[in-house]
């Protein structure tokens, strides 16, 4: 069988930047103060709840003036952030004053906080409009320590469903036609369930990964129109990653339904770290006729900039 060498996958994961696109950033509770810091790879942002204001906004927090990180110990007064460092009132979002720091797009959906880095949209804004519709529930955060390219791209990576998930026959439909630019892949499940009346039938479940940014895809169990939604989202760090999962069901959908699928989803997650966690990002990849999924992933990465702090 030919294979197709590569540069190990860790080459995707570049911590001095952050990639343009959306991310599943944070969950509401974990900013629960005026000025959370948070950080994308090397980009340093802070998010600002203010009270009596609506939603959280998300800003650069690098000073302009000497370099400060905004979020430890800068304190907001009015449409102002006032440096810890030397007391510069460093502007939120007014690029027409001296100091200022950038605004990113945020879109909250329950719990779940996305944030837009760049202007890559990529069709995300049309999944967040039909979420607004749905129950949204925060499933699982989790540390992992490899580049966050491996998380995503997982759904993407048909022939690790078999052994690492037990799934009896995935069926590959292949990759899709995108609207916006996303990149859509389309396969179905067969498993065996038991009959009512004794015996087993099998059961075949559509799943369609659709990655709107190297960090963050959406991907629809069950038939089109009708399906639940998983959101899985990374945020590179220095050491991996820290993966956010959501869950999107039928807003009428019963507690223990919602509950066995998240749990569903933890178990399938704790399966893939298993892996993530003992392989070597930096081994030589060597992909065959089955990785077929993976390479457009990894060619779909390719088309985002990388922007550095101050880059709007």
């Amino acid at each position: 069988m030919n294979t197709l060498q590569s540069e190990p996958l860790s080459a995707c994961a570049d911590t001095a930047y952050a990639i343009s696109g959306w991310y599943l950033l944070a969950f509401a509770d974990e900013l629960v103060a005026e000025v959370t810091p948070l950080s994308i790879g090397g980009r340093a942002l802070m998010a600002v709840r203010r009270e009596g204001a609506e939603g959280i906004r998300v800003f650069d927090a690098t000073c302009p003036h000497r370099g400060a990180n905004l979020a430890h110990g800068g304190i907001v007064t009015g449409d102002a952030v006032v440096c810890p460092f030397h007391s510069k009132a460093v502007a939120l979002g007014d690029n027409s004053r001296r100091w200022s720091v950038a605004e990113h797009t945020v879109a909250r959906v329950g719990d779940a906080v996305f944030v837009r880095i760049g202007e890559d949209d990529r069709g995300f804004s049309t999944v967040l409009a039909a979420l607004a519709g749905r129950r949204v529930s925060a499933g699982l955060v989790r540390e992992v320590a490899v580049p966050s390219v491996y998380v995503i791209e997982n759904a993407f990576d048909i022939e690790h469903f078999s052994p690492v998930h037990k799934v009896p026959r995935v069926v590959d439909l292949g990759l899709r036609p995108s609207e916006h630019g996303e990149l859509a892949l389309e396969t179905a499940f067969e498993t065996l369930a038991p009959r009512p009346g004794g015996g087993t039938e099998q059961i075949r479940t559509r799943f369609c990964a659709r990655a709107y940014s190297p960090h963050l895809v959406v991907s629809e169990l069950g038939p089109a129109g009708s399906a639940d939604l998983v959101i899985t989202g990374t945020v590179p760090t220095a050491t991996g990653c820290v993966a956010r999962v959501v869950y999107a069901t039928a807003p009428d959908a019963p507690e223990g339904y919602v509950g066995a699928l998240i749990r569903g989803g933890v178990l399938a997650f704790d399966q893939d770290q298993v892996v993530w966690e003992h392989l070597d990002p930096e081994a030589q990849v060597r992909y065959d006729a089955g990785d077929a999924a993976i390479v457009a992933f990894r060619d779909f990465c390719g088309t985002f900039p990388r922007l550095a702090a101050g880059d709007r």
